[in-house]
């Protein structure tokens, strides 16, 4: 008999081709990724993968192209049996990456948990990358990143836009205005979060350092956003740092950064949501593209 778990590690392994992606995918460790192949190999009684030290990337060997399409057509079986099981019964898995998690989705997902009947909800955080890969192996119906995916398996489709903004703990001794130039702030007391790669060349333009404070998580700004430090965040950040620290939130009336987009990443051609289920969670988009 054939173990589910097997089935889903080995597709994990040929859809992402690596054992160290794979492990991300099932949520287990790359020593646990290579025992359940090792075990699925003795089970069917041939090696499914071929495994050249110090090559990149892991193929298959000819019983393994065979299984793959075994293992596909189960995978499927598997799908409708758990539909047919949860037919009375409604679910969705979503990821985010933390920011969004944090400061975007709560209306989202409480607009989500008002619906009757009730929706059973997986919710999880990651990094977008591993946001991905898991909504393309099947974990998740839909993520929401601040990066669209730019795979041929996945779809991203932007909900909103959210301008960047300058938060600034400084005490000047004439307030700064709304808009502002980026020469009214001292380099040296930037704090640096990455949010993006085309952030990331507009700072280089702008003659900006990356050898200054740095976080890579919003929620870890407020603490340190304190005498004379201040730094470039999207607009969400915003209400709950200004409540935290007192500071003050500014616009640059020239040359500012790209808005931040956020996107919506579903698989693409994918029939496992319903469309009743797509339905609601559109509907529920509507609170993210109305609240500021």
């Amino acid at each position: 008999m054939l173990f589910s778990e097997e089935i889903n590690t080995f597709l994990a392994v040929v859809r992402s081709g690596s054992l160290l992606q794979a492990a991300e995918i099932v949520c287990a460790t790359q020593s646990t990724v290579s025992y359940r192949i090792q075990s699925l190999e003795r089970r069917v009684g041939h090696p499914l993968l071929l495994r050249s030290r110090g090559a990149r990337g892991i193929s298959l060997t000819t019983e393994g192209e065979r299984f793959l399409d075994i293992a596909e057509r189960w995978k499927m079986l598997e799908i409708e049996a758990e539909q047919l099981k949860a037919s009375h019964e409604r679910h969705l898995a979503i990821g985010a990456v933390d920011a969004v998690a944090i400061h975007l989705l709560p209306p989202f997902l409480s607009a989500l948990s008002d619906e009757l009947p009730p929706i059973r909800l997986h919710l999880e955080t990651s990094r977008y990358f591993q946001l991905f890969n898991r909504v393309a192996s099947g974990h998740l119906d839909v993520a929401f990143t601040l990066t669209s995916a730019d795979r041929g398996d996945l779809t991203s489709t932007p909900i909103r836009d959210y301008p960047m903004v300058i938060a600034c703990a400084g005490a000047k001794a004439s307030p700064l205005a709304d808009e502002v130039d980026l020469t009214d702030f001292d380099p040296s007391r930037e704090i640096y979060l990455p949010w993006s790669s085309t952030f990331d060349l507009w700072r280089a333009r702008r003659g900006l350092s990356r050898l200054t404070t740095t976080v890579d998580k919003g929620h870890m700004l407020a603490p340190i956003l304190r005498n004379g430090a201040w730094a470039i965040v999207a607009s969400f950040l915003a209400p709950s740092l200004r409540e935290q620290t007192g500071c003050t939130i500014h616009r640059l009336a020239i040359d500012a950064p790209a808005p931040l987009t956020l996107y919506k990443i579903a698989r693409k051609g994918d029939n496992a949501v319903e469309d009743r289920q797509q339905r609601l969670i559109d509907g529920a988009l509507e609170t993210l593209r109305r609240d500021a």
